[in-house]
């Protein structure tokens, strides 16, 4: 898709139209699916998630009905997979970015011993702003059908699944960040 934009956009500035405009016109049809989010699997007709209970760091109990209004990246990760631990600071920068009103990361932990394990790895990486929880008995991992780790659900304001993407990734490139930016700049469910 990246290719054709950039195919697109020259033609245009050739012929004299306004190339942003034309990449609008593209940004409508759908996502942008460029780099290491050709691995992003859009929902064709997204379907609510369950609200299956997980915890903050303070036990308090918590479902996905708890950030409805936002946009959530949640990332299903534990501190023994390589590709997890690679991620997490990439995350952590991309929540740095798009934290608001519109937006958030749930780093949800599938580690069984629970925040002795996430709290020593917390520390021990340096993650000071990505908010992390944990799913317990990997009853959010298992509702979701995620089929490994690491795998990132985006979730719509509305609590609907818009995609998801198996595997790791640059969350903090300007590809990521342009897809997040896509789904915050929607106003109805994502």
């Amino acid at each position: 898709m990246a290719a054709a934009l950039a195919a697109g956009v020259a033609i245009m500035a050739i012929l004299g139209a306004d190339s942003s405009t034309y990449a609008n016109q593209v940004a409508k049809s759908g996502p942008p699916l460029t780099g290491g989010m050709e691995k992003f699997d859009a929902a064709e007709n997204p379907v609510q998630m369950p609200e299956t209970v997980f915890t903050d760091k303070s036990g308090r109990e918590l479902t996905l009905k708890n950030f409805r209004g936002k946009i959530v990246l949640l990332n299903f990760w534990a501190t023994w997979c390589g590709p997890c631990v690679r991620e997490m600071p990439s995350l952590e920068r991309l929540h740095t970015m798009l934290q608001g009103n519109d937006f958030t990361v749930i780093a949800l932990s599938e580690d069984r011993r629970g925040w002795d394990k996430i709290t020593r790895f917390q520390d021990k990486v340096g993650l000071k702003g990505l908010p992390l929880f944990h799913d317990v008995s990997s009853k959010m991992m298992f509702a979701t059908k995620a089929r490994g780790l690491p795998t990132t659900i985006l979730v719509g304001r509305d609590g609907k699944e818009l995609g998801r993407l198996t595997g790791s990734a640059g969350w903090d490139t300007d590809e990521a960040v342009a897809l997040i930016r896509y789904y915050i700049g929607r106003k109805t469910g994502g």
